[in-house]
């Protein structure tokens, strides 16, 4: 395999709630949320949305991940935008709130 297909190739890798936990432990809060902190906070309400039957997505609406976030309503939209491009998340519309959900989080468990 060529260098060029080594770096382009995609590894998908499952981990769990319990690691990213570990990885936060003792990251200093800021005001605002680092990207990382912001998935793991997108981990969070999907592993409680399938923990308390409200389906495979949860729902949020900009202003709401824009106040637990720290970050702007455009900075919020151009996140979630890239990870639906990236195909880690599913977004829809519910109303005025968008329902995601995370592609590579199973309900196996639940």
């Amino acid at each position: 395999m060529d260098k060029d297909t080594v770096r382009n190739s995609q590894v998908r890798i499952v981990t769990d709630i319990a690691l990213w936990n570990l990885l936060l432990q003792g990251v200093k809060k800021q005001p605002k949320y680092s990207r990382l902190e912001a998935f793991r906070d997108l981990m969070e309400r999907q592993r409680i949305a399938l923990l308390t039957g409200d389906g495979k997505f949860m729902k949020g609406s900009v202003l709401e991940f824009s106040k637990a976030w720290g970050w702007d309503r455009d900075t919020v939209s151009r996140f979630l935008e890239k990870l639906q491009e990236l195909g880690i998340v599913t977004m829809t519309l519910a109303g005025n709130r968008k329902a995601i959900k995370l592609n590579y989080i199973t309900d196996n468990d639940f």
